[in-house]
């Protein structure tokens, strides 16, 4: 069994004291810690590619104990490289796309409007009253979620704006702390392992390795699927003839970070967007829409929710409109993988219980590799 004998208790008392205190210093400084959130997604990017590159240095000699270093300086010219030629490429033209978008938005609205009269008063004629009480049912469901998800973001925008200076600070960092974040990462964790009884090691490592395999594998996994479908969406609105075909690919890509909605925001985004510019050409982007989301739906996300966090789509869309409700629009990206790796931890631990209490757990606690 665990040992709980008072100096065992007293230090676990201080370890979960620690980290409540440190839980709410980072809860209170939230806003400023945005760049630290995004330095640890590409941290988080950067790992297996760091790893590849470590591989090739020598592992005996002079240069034996900078390889690590060698690969994460490697890599960082890799990621810098890529963002400079991206930005030089694409910024200019989002930039002006995206004034352009910001600047036709009443325009869009107004023309908009005038369509959705004309397919309003066809829905109004032409479908049965016994659909039209489940449609406007659905929609009012989808409209309140909506709200809530601008409304969320509003007060993200604000709060972002009252503490710029904390952002501005952590953002001019944000370069030195990945560096040392991944050049001390196993020693970091190591040294937290051993703070914990000694009897709880095994356990606490194998829980933080469940945790960090679902988390990293649905960021690489989801930013993977974002990206591809924000570039299939904007090449699809330029064949197709939409414009900013740019920024609706942005628009899209971004927008299906959130699971299961994303993709109707950014229908809606872009249905509005064609009825306003090319109302004849709807049918080709709805055309393009369903096969975008074929492709998603049938080849990437299985990918995702298949082999990271294993989740059933009739449970993904309650725990979207739960973490909607508890915390708005960062709720519903959230949710998912944190549901997976609290799932995965109970597993665990329900498991372990089981174990024969005279049986040494020293001897018998399960490793999991960390091999994300």
């Amino acid at each position: 069994m665990i040992d709980l004998s008072s100096p065992h208790r007293k230090r676990l008392i201080l370890i979960l004291l620690a980290l409540a205190v440190v839980g709410w210093v980072l809860w209170e400084g939230r806003q400023s810690l945005v760049p630290f959130m995004l330095g640890g997604v590409v941290a988080y990017l950067m790992t297996p590619l760091i790893g590849l590159f470590q591989v090739v240095f020598p592992k005996r000699g002079i240069l034996a104990g900078f390889g690590r270093i060698f690969a994460i300086l490697l890599t960082y010219a890799l990621f810098l490289s890529a963002a400079i030629t991206a930005g030089y490429y694409l910024i200019p033209p989002l930039i002006r796309e995206t004034v352009e978008f910001m600047e036709a938005l009443p325009r869009y609205w107004e023309i908009s409007q005038r369509e959705f009269d004309v397919l309003m008063t066809y829905y109004e004629e032409e479908v049965p009253d016994q659909w039209k009480d489940q449609i406007e049912e659905a929609l009012g469901d989808l409209g309140s979620q909506l709200l809530s998800a601008v409304r969320s973001a509003l007060m993200v925008t604000l709060g972002a704006v009252s503490s710029i200076i904390g952002f501005a600070a952590g953002l001019a960092l944000l370069p030195l702390w990945m560096f040392y974040v991944l050049k001390d990462r196993s020693a970091g964790a190591e040294r937290f392992y051993t703070m914990w009884p000694r009897h709880w090691q095994n356990d606490i490592r194998n829980v933080i390795t469940l945790i960090d395999r679902v988390l990293s594998a649905y960021i690489r996994g989801q930013i993977f699927v974002s990206v591809t479908v924000g570039v299939a969406t904007g090449v699809a609105m330029w064949v197709i003839g939409v414009e900013p075909a740019l920024v609706l690919g942005v628009l899209a890509g971004l927008t299906n970070l959130v699971p299961i909605l994303g993709p109707i925001i950014a229908f809606i985004i872009i249905g509005i967007v064609t009825l306003a510019t090319e109302p004849d050409r709807i049918l080709l982007v709805l055309i393009a829409f369903i096969g975008i989301q074929q492709l998603e739906s049938t080849f990437l996300v299985p990918r995702i929710h298949g082999h990271a966090v294993r989740v059933h789509p009739a449970i993904v869309m309650i725990l979207v409109v739960v973490g909607g409700s508890i915390w708005g629009l960062w709720g519903m990206i959230v949710i998912l993988p944190i549901a997976a790796a609290l799932r995965d931890v109970f597993v665990y631990i329900y498991n372990r219980i089981e174990v024969p209490e005279d049986e040494d757990m020293t001897s018998t606690t399960p490793r999991i590799d960390d091999t994300s």
